[in-house]
């Protein structure tokens, strides 16, 4: 797992509160560069591979799809990394 401190950033929700991002990996190229892409802006995020336990069809259960990297803040499905990267932008 992954952890730093979360800025004030425009993907968190209006509110108050405070969002912890997951980012659903595997071990592709993709996903390591979502992962430091995060880390870069210094967001806090839970980090939970997929590609263990069967959570791969579980992400595709719960949010749609099968393919990672996969960012979820609050209300907020980010899938791929251009996507992430547009969104944080």
């Amino acid at each position: 797992m992954g952890y730093s401190e979360l800025p004030n950033h425009p993907l968190l929700l209006s509110g108050g509160g405070m969002e912890e991002a997951v980012l659903f990996v595997d071990e592709s190229e993709e996903s390591k560069a979502a992962e430091a892409e995060l880390e870069k802006r210094g967001l806090k995020f839970k980090k939970v591979d997929v590609s263990r336990n069967g959570l791969r069809g579980w992400l595709l259960f719960e949010y749609g799809t099968a393919k990672v990297p996969v960012l979820v803040m609050g209300g907020l499905v980010l899938v791929g990394l251009e996507e992430i990267r547009k969104g944080l932008a």
